[in-house]
């Protein structure tokens, strides 16, 4: 039971690069520029070693496994994990936006799992996109973030990568909500836990081997443009749970400029 409880903080922990990672092309690598979060590394000497023994994890093993799943399973069989993978996420999504009083995006959140685990056949597609239901998954690190728990000091982890007290905190709460890790029990429900971490940490790295290649090959510091990195997108991810949500409404307002009806003008006169 050690070994497998091991094996599966191993490969939640991959996961976390999601934080320092994103599927835009388009990235800024000059340090002098990028450095523009206030940088809180009390253990940087330290965490610089682990850092060193993550790139060495990720070059002899997870990128390798993440390009030949790239090479040989077709990209719309990867879309269909993809889209399966995040709407597994969903659940944990609505869960955090309650959490953070964000109820509009928690009826998003919750719609887009009924109607892509139903009509969508268990998330392997996304109906829900198509009439406007869109929504980012959410952790339990952004809603501490959100109730003003502070970050603490930049940590990097064995296997776990870029993260902070707080992330990893969030991270761990976050993976009790995750619906595949409360069904079944015993050895098959750590199979499913496996799976699903399994799943998701090669899926993730496969969308990004060009993104983690270019930062690292242009970058005059690889382990302070991650670290920038990482800082600026949890930052903005906090950033936008802040911000208003006006996505629910696009349909509405949509019905509020359409002057196609054709029908009765009807006008209600309040009594005297």
């Amino acid at each position: 039971m050690k070994y497998r409880i091991l094996i599966v903080l191993f490969l939640s922990s991959i996961l976390v690069l999601q934080g320092c990672a994103s599927k835009e092309s388009s990235v800024n690598y000059n340090n002098s520029e990028t450095e523009i979060v206030s940088v809180n590394d009390p253990l940087e000497k330290v965490n610089r070693v682990v850092f060193q023994f993550n790139i060495i994890f990720d070059k002899l093993i997870l990128r390798p496994i993440a390009v030949t799943y790239r090479a040989i399973v077709p990209e719309f069989v990867r879309n269909r994990v993809t889209y399966s993978l995040n709407n597994l996420g969903m659940p944990i999504t609505a869960v955090n936006n309650v959490l953070q009083g964000e109820l509009r995006k928690a009826g998003v959140s919750s719609s887009r799992f009924i109607i892509n685990s139903t009509i969508g056949i268990l998330g392997f597609f996304d109906p829900a996109s198509s009439i406007g239901l869109k929504a980012d998954n959410e952790d339990f690190g952004q809603t501490l973030s959100v109730w003003g728990v502070p970050s603490g000091p930049y940590l990097v982890l064995p296997f776990f990568g870029p993260s902070n007290p707080r992330d990893f905190t969030g991270l761990l709460s976050t993976s009790l909500l995750d619906p595949m890790y409360q069904i079944g029990g015993g050895s098959a429900q750590d199979s499913q836990r496996l799976y699903r971490l399994g799943t998701g940490a090669v899926d993730f790295r496969s969308q990004n081997i060009e993104l983690f290649d270019d930062l690292q090959n242009n970058s005059i510091d690889y382990y302070t443009a991650v670290r920038s990195y990482y800082n600026q997108n949890r930052l903005g991810s906090v950033v936008n749970n802040n911000d208003s949500d006006e996505e629910l409404f696009d349909m509405l307002d949509d019905f509020d400029d359409d002057n196609t009806y054709i029908g009765p003008d009807i006008t209600i006169e309040s009594a005297d």
